[in-house]
Parts: structure tokens; C-alpha cells; sequence
């Protein structure tokens, strides 16, 4: 099970992993305007191109890819499209792509924004199901209040 904290996730040690989607612009950058997304675009300039051109490069424009990873920073997607809602099969494919990595180094910790809630505008309750696969080294940030 994974550990749940609140708080600044881009405090914490380790990865950092943001929820994302699939949709690449004509400059081939994924967007990421909202959240823990725009919170990382801000922070690490062309991170967005970088991990458009990793999208395009493994499943392309609104395709599923789960999960990918540059240096120390991780983008899981939860939904395609970057306005619909969250899906829960989507998460739960790239939870899985995320519990894999995490059982590799089991003293690594992985952190991630709590997937598919706020702009995916799904409830915690319908999630959590989906995050009980991850290891107790992945910890799933929510925003202190």
C-alpha cells in the first residue's frame, strides 16, 4: 500500500511524478496547464516538449503510454485528452507501470500527485482502489488546505 501524505510534493526527496495526458500540441509538447503538471512545467522549462517528444515517440498523439520518466521527474497519465475527466482504467494502467518501477528499487521513493482528482475531477473514493497495488515507497501527495 502506498504511503499517503499532504503537503509540497516538490519538497520531497526522490521522483517526482506528475499526472498528465496524451495530447501534443503542433510544437509537439504535451500539455500541462493545470496542478502538479503546470507546477513541474514551471520549475523545469521544456519539460513539456521533452515529454511530447517521448509521447510521440511511444504511442503519439492522444495514446496511451502510462508512464514515462526524464532524470529524476515522471509523468503518469490519467486521462487523453487534457479537458475530459480522469479515467479510472488509465490510471490503474499506469499505476501498474508505476508499482513495477517502484518494487525495482525498493529504497528509492516515488512521489506522485494524487492521480485523477482536482482537474480529473474524480473522487478520491473512486481512485483509491486503483493505488492500492503501489508499494509503501510510493507516496501520493494531496495539497495541504
Amino acid at each position: 500500500m502506498p504511503t499517503f501524505k499532504t503537503g509540497e510534493m516538490f519538497r520531497a526527496t526522490g521522483f517526482i511524478i506528475v499526472t498528465t495526458n496524451s495530447f501534443l500540441t503542433s510544437e509537439v509538447k504535451v500539455v500541462m496547464g493545470r496542478g502538479a503538471a503546470w507546477q513541474l512545467k514551471r520549475k523545469i522549462p521544456g519539460i513539456e516538449k521533452t515529454f511530447g517528444k517521448m509521447i510521440l515517440d511511444t504511442c503519439g498523439h492522444l495514446g496511451k503510454y502510462g508512464l514515462l520518466f526524464h532524470g529524476n521527474y515522471g509523468a503518469a497519465q490519467v486521462k487523453y485528452h487534457f479537458k475530459e475527466m480522469a479515467d479510472l482504467d488509465l490510471i490503474e494502467f499506469s499505476m501498474i507501470k508505476l508499482s513495477l518501477e517502484a518494487k525495482k528499487d525498493r529504497k528509492t521513493i516515488f512521489n506522485i500527485n494524487y492521480p485523477g482528482i482536482g482537474n480529473g475531477r474524480l473522487k478520491e473514493s473512486d481512485v483509491k482502489p486503483a493505488l492500492r497495488m503501489l508499494p509503501d515507497n510510493v507516496y501520493v501527495w494531496k495539497k495541504g488546505r
